[in-house]
């Protein structure tokens, strides 16, 4: 079972470079977001507060909605969930060890 486990956590880390470019492009799309491209958000910038996205609480709403539908993870706990938001590498990190492992190769479309 622990290599399960092991081997589960390496393919998602595995993910991560390519889950960021998606989180990155979902927000953009979500939210929508104008004269922004993914190139221009950095891994570990603030997502909310200030540029280039500028945004707000109702965003992270559309954001969490989004995450939940495409990776089936669980947001309800709100302390973690502003930790979880605080950038797309952060982001990334929480859905690649909260997802599951098949959904999120899916929806990566990764082999």
């Amino acid at each position: 079972m622990a290599q399960d486990a092991a081997a589960v956590t390496a393919s998602n880390e595995d993910a991560k470079p390519r889950l960021r470019e998606h989180l990155k492009a979902l927000i953009l799309k979500c939210c929508d977001v104008q004269n922004v491209t993914p190139d221009q958000i950095a891994d570990d910038a603030p997502l909310f507060g200030g540029p280039p996205m500028n945004l707000t609480s109702l965003d992270a709403v559309e954001i969490a909605v989004a995450l939940e539908y495409q990776f089936g993870v669980d947001l309800q706990n709100a302390s973690s969930v502003r930790e979880y938001f605080a950038s797309v590498r952060a982001m990334a990190d929480f859905i690649a060890s909260a997802a599951d492992p098949v959904k999120l190769r899916t929806v990566l479309k990764l082999g």
